[in-house]
């Protein structure tokens, strides 16, 4: 009677052990969703869980989903009427003119309208200093007063004309965009202590113009 109980109770814990440890069956949606067990972990052959094929599903999802870092630098070619044409590398949101000065800039006499210095740079792309002058913006206009006294040939409104660097007075040059009676008096003064003007460029190396300003002005002065 004994040996009866104790087989029973050997049969019932096996039977406990084997209904625990099998397989677990795996349903997937109709819809293609996404694989479940259908109940606790389960062992699979080989030590693998259900869990751990879940976390490693979920740890590849998310490593997928990482946006790519934005570049630090823009890399472009400068080539043309440089003083040292080449690759150059610059921090991203850098600008035409920041390419142009980072090459040596551009050789005397070079024209500089036909660029758009301001606009931002593109990586891999060629800025190319030909020296073709872009659309130049209006001058300033002159219109002689109508009825008035002394008025002649040749005394009626039209466009006046560039202001010559060589000749012009500290008031002349105040009326050009973006110079005035102080950077005026400079230009003045660099003249008479290097001579004149042998290029509109030149105007560059007076301090405060610099080559934005100078683009500016190009189509504005003349020798």
């Amino acid at each position: 009677m004994v040996l009866a109980l104790v087989a029973l109770v050997a049969a019932a814990v096996a039977a406990f052990f084997a209904w625990h440890g099998r397989p677990v069956r795996i349903d997937t949606a109709a819809g293609g969703g996404t694989a479940r067990p259908t109940a606790g972990t389960g062992a699979l052959p080989g030590g693998a869980t259900w869990a751990g094929t879940a976390s490693a599903a979920a740890s590849a999802s998310g490593g997928a989903s990482q946006s790519p870092t934005p570049a630090a630098e823009v890399v472009v070619d400068v080539a043309g009427l440089v003083r040292e044409p080449g690759v150059v590398r610059l921090p991203a949101g850098a600008r035409v003119i920041d390419a142009i000065e980072r090459a040596g800039g551009v050789l005397p006499g070079t024209d500089t309208t036909g660029l758009a210095l301001a606009r931002q740079l593109v990586d891999g792309e060629q800025i190319l200093v030909d020296g073709k002058p872009g659309r130049a913006p209006a001058g300033p206009t002159a219109e002689a007063g109508t009825g008035g006294a002394g008025g002649g040939p040749g005394g009626g409104s039209g466009k006046a004309g560039p202001i010559h660097l060589n000749t012009a007075t500290v008031e002349q040059l105040d009326t050009l965009p973006g110079i005035g009676p102080v950077l005026a008096e400079r230009i003045v003064r660099y003249r008479e202590e290097n001579g004149p003007f042998a290029s509109p460029d030149q105007l560059a190396e007076v301090p405060g113009v610099g080559d934005q300003r100078l683009a500016e002005l190009l189509p504005l002065i003349a020798l």
